[in-house]
């Protein structure tokens, strides 16, 4: 998760060995996702080519996102009705979580043998997809802030995303001392009652600044008439 390049690498082989379990994955309403989920926010953060042509896959895109992959048995091969954790190798059946029966709306008509698929909660307790300390090395007493594999997923897809089109969005211009007191940000041309509202606070500015300089040169003043008196008082007494 440290390197952009491998975590998102990472997630393209998650999903791709996911698709091609389509047939056997869960209906999308089988999953069970963290509260304040917002897969459509997420998908706008993906790449052109992470789309592809076809479109996405959500179900499959959604079980990547949270550290689940094709399971491959070390015999028997690639195993389609299941999936699987590299991190800590739970491994999933499919079936148990697929209603076993919807109708031509999409609903379910047959529930599937386990209520739902948590993608979160399936993994391990010790699993750094779910365990933020896990994940992070740290112990549960730290005050370092820590998230779990897949909340840093998501950061990584956003990061990556804004730092991919940060040119694109047009700079805003900086306003200058003279936009900001006529009161426009973007230095447009003045209209004549604008000038002239801004040529008489000149005038106020320069009127108050010349009182000041005044008041200032009058103790000047007094400070050094002060001192001339002293000076004669002294020299008056030296002489005596």
């Amino acid at each position: 998760m440290n390197n952009t390049s491998l975590a998102l690498e990472g997630l393209r082989a998650r999903y791709d060995e996911l698709c091609l379990r389509k047939d056997t994955l869960p209906y999308s309403f089988n999953l069970q996702l963290p509260a304040n989920f917002d897969l459509d926010s997420i998908l706008g953060y993906l790449e052109t080519e992470f789309l592809g042509t076809e479109g996405i896959n959500k179900v499959a895109f959604q079980m990547a996102l949270f550290g689940w992959e094709g399971h491959k048995h070390e015999r028997l091969g690639n195993q389609l009705s299941s999936v699987s954790c590299q991190a800590c190798f739970r491994v999933l059946g499919l079936w148990l979580f697929k209603s076993k029966e919807v109708n031509e709306a999409g609903e379910e008509v047959e529930r599937a043998k386990l209520n739902s698929l948590d993608v979160v909660f399936e993994h391990r307790a010790y699993c750094p997809w779910r365990n933020a300390d896990s994940q992070n090395g740290v112990n549960t007493n730290s005050e370092t802030t820590t998230l779990p594999g897949w909340e840093i997923m998501l950061r990584v897809l956003k990061n990556n995303h804004y730092l991919k089109h940060s040119s694109d969005r047009p700079a805003r211009p900086k306003p200058t001392i003279t936009d900001v007191e006529l009161g426009d940000p973007f230095g447009n041309e003045e209209d004549e009652e604008t000038r002239s509202i801004r040529e008489e606070k000149e005038k106020e500015r320069w009127a108050r600044l010349k009182r000041v300089k005044s008041l200032f040169d009058v103790k000047g003043g007094k400070k050094l008439h002060s001192t001339s008196k002293d000076d004669k008082r002294k020299s008056g007494v030296e002489g005596s």
